[in-house]
């Protein structure tokens, strides 16, 4: 018989699976409450959450989530890393975070958009730019071809004014001698 806990702890994590933009599934073996929560505080500075439950109420969260393929990694102490924003910047948060402190948290697998994800795929994820820095990149790629046809134009009408002020100039020299 399930306990209200764990009915709570299933809705809760089935909400988050099924809002979840990017679920990234982690081993977190190895950490100490302090390095739990330092992970906890980068990640929830990104919108990001970092979430431990039994592997049976996570495998019954993704079923209800229509996640049934994330069932396939959880295996062990795994904890779920979900967002609702931006899913690269939540992947790389959590890298920095692991590699700036040094901690051994094994990336298992993940999920984004109902596509299963390696931890490889999540390292590539995580070294994508910003939205802001693609953004920036295709404005600055569209804005070159305009530039270059904005000289173009402007080069008749610019030898044109050095033409006939230098033209003015000799005129005046003449008219002074």
């Amino acid at each position: 018989m399930p306990t209200e806990r764990s009915k709570k702890a299933v809705e809760d994590l089935t909400g988050a699976f099924k809002d979840s933009t990017l679920v990234i599934a982690a081993e977190y073996r190895g950490l100490d409450v302090q390095s739990l929560q330092g992970l906890r505080r980068a990640l929830r500075d990104n919108g990001t959450q970092f979430t431990i439950a039994k592997n049976t109420l996570a495998r019954i969260a993704a079923d209800n989530a229509g996640h049934g393929e994330l069932k396939e990694i959880i295996d062990g102490p795994i904890g779920f890393l979900t967002t609702t924003g931006d899913p690269a910047a939540a992947a790389r948060a959590l890298v920095t975070y692991l590699d700036d402190n040094r901690l051994e948290v094994k990336i298992v697998g993940g999920i984004l958009a109902h596509s299963v994800l390696t931890d490889t795929r999540v390292q590539q994820l995580a070294k994508l730019p910003s939205r802001e820095q693609l953004i920036a990149k295709m404005l600055g790629g569209m804005n070159g071809p305009i530039t270059g046809l904005v000289m173009v134009l402007s080069g008749p009408v610019r030898a044109l004014a050095i033409v006939l002020q230098r033209h003015i100039e000799k005129q005046s020299e003449g008219a002074a001698a």
